[in-house]
């Protein structure tokens, strides 16, 4: 299986333009696709969920406040039950004081005494009834009442808290649409560079791929025939392999996109990177053509060819020094031509790249 090296170019946009975007939810192009497919029915989900997660708030509130509530009830009748104990007692003493029959003058001044003391606390505690209550409860009763309170305030207004949560659920959604069909082209361009990546790995481990080869160069590379400076070349895909090097340009275009004249032609832009990598790798102003073994009959150029693979659709026409195939056409294209180097040549090329590459 062909060796590969590095990310496809596309992809690498891609995942650079969501990340400025803050957007961390997809993890390939189909979570993409998918969501942009099914963005309605995300809404709509979107919508219930926060309405079911509001009506889940406000039942837990409500449950933790009927929980208090019940604690303070169960406090302030136990308060009222002890103290209707007391005065009840209290109203026994009184009643049983002043119905007995006392045998001789001295129990009956005791009686009068015990009456004088036991009247005025059962007078007080009735009189201050509420009061007493409310002095018994307090401090607990205060607390319980102090969390209601809280409770109350954390109530949730359930329409307004719904509208608002899902505006902003809504925004963020419509923010996230916005950026994924933005990518349209790249995600275009990613799934066929995607498919010429998974083509070329049928190939033998003799073959070495680089996704995303690209050059900068300190001083432009000119070419004097289409009076061109060249700063910088990226190659979708650069194949080495014992029959020398393949630039593969791909597009993953419609028919129409192919037949419109305001699409940059891919044939200038290979050719244009055709040019530098040559100049760059067939330089004889030092080592740079050194992983090539020597020849008796002198330096040995290192072949390159030019490649534009259409995925689905392509031009009728031919154009000079490049070739034009569709994905299923790739491989026996490559495979077509002869060896020229061997496996040591090829890992000598493949370490230059490595090395010149940015």
């Amino acid at each position: 299986m062909t060796v590969v090296l590095g990310q496809i170019e596309s992809l690498i946009r891609i995942r650079k333009t969501l990340d400025q975007e803050g957007i961390t939810r997809f993890n390939s192009i189909g979570d993409i696709n998918k969501f942009i497919k099914n963005y309605n029915i995300e809404k709509e989900d979107a919508f219930f969920k926060i309405q079911n997660d509001v009506d889940l708030e406000i039942d837990v509130l409500q449950a933790e406040w009927h929980e208090l509530q019940k604690e303070y009830d169960t406090l302030q009748s136990n308060a009222i039950t002890t103290l209707e104990d007391r005065i009840s007692k209290l109203n026994t003493k009184c009643v049983s004081i002043g119905t007995t029959t006392a045998k001789n003058v001295f129990i009956e001044v005791a009686n009068w005494y015990r009456l004088l003391f036991f009247i005025p606390i059962k007078f007080l505690l009735e009189k201050n009834f509420n009061r007493l209550i409310s002095w018994k409860t307090n401090k607990k009763g205060g607390i319980l009442k102090s969390k209601i309170k809280v409770i109350k305030a954390k109530m949730p207004n359930r329409q307004v808290t719904i509208s608002k949560r899902f505006t902003k659920k809504l925004n963020e959604l419509e923010h996230i649409k916005e950026v994924a069909c933005s990518l349209n082209s790249l995600i275009a361009g990613a799934i066929g560079e995607k498919l010429v990546e998974k083509e070329l790995k049928k190939l033998p481990d003799t073959h070495v791929l680089f996704n995303d080869f690209s050059l900068k160069f300190n001083e432009p590379i000119y070419n004097r025939r289409e009076n061109d400076h060249i700063y910088s070349i990226q190659i979708d895909h650069l194949l080495v392999s014992r029959a020398g090097i393949f630039i593969i340009e791909t597009k993953n275009w419609s028919k129409a996109s192919i037949a419109r004249s305001d699409m940059r032609s891919p044939v200038s832009q290979i050719r244009r990177a055709s040019f530098a990598l040559f100049v760059i790798l067939n330089s004889n102003n030092s080592e740079e053509n050194s992983f090539l073994n020597k020849h008796h009959w002198g330096d040995r150029k290192l072949q390159i060819r030019n490649l534009i693979v259409m995925i689905n659709n392509k031009p009728k026409e031919e154009f000079k020094f490049v070739t034009v195939k569709v994905l299923n056409e790739l491989n026996d294209f490559i495979n077509y031509f002869e060896p020229i180097y061997d496996e040591s040549e090829v890992e000598s090329i493949v370490q230059h790249l490595k090395n010149i590459k940015n």
